[in-house]
């Protein structure tokens, strides 16, 4: 029987929200990331705090949901550690996430720029919370 630890696992949500904040931030890549979409800022205003709030929820159980998804990889594999765990969240990305990207890079032809900025940032946040959760056995 394996274990899985919530905690590892809402630390990890909690820490992609985190990420995904600064990562779309204008610091980082907010504004690339709005102009590829064709958004402006009366878009994102004109959604309301109730529609935002609801989209947080939603998002951060599809985050937990996620990392649920991947501690139990982790704890299948007998993974010793952090760096066990990074290298698992990368293998994830690299098998389900980059070729969901590929697909959307030639079939829905989204921008080059934008398949990286939301792939990447999935990237850092599946190799972080793998980390997290390897390490917390």
């Amino acid at each position: 029987m394996y274990t899985i630890n919530f905690w590892p696992i809402l630390i990890s949500a909690l820490v992609s929200f985190g990420i995904g904040a600064l990562w779309y931030s204008p610091i980082l890549f907010g504004k690339e990331w709005m102009a590829l979409m064709k958004l402006d800022s009366s878009d994102i205003e004109g959604m309301g705090a109730k529609t935002m709030t609801g989209s947080y929820a939603i998002h951060l159980i599809a985050n937990i949901i996620s990392f649920g998804v991947l501690a139990f990889i982790i704890a299948i594999s007998s993974a010793q550690g952090g760096s066990d765990g990074a290298f698992i969240g990368l293998i994830a990305w690299l098998g389900f996430v980059a070729p969901i990207s590929v697909s959307n890079l030639l079939w829905r032809r989204d921008p080059l720029k934008l398949v990286l900025i939301d792939t990447l940032q999935i990237l850092i946040c599946l190799v972080i919370s793998g980390a997290i959760i390897g390490a917390w056995k």
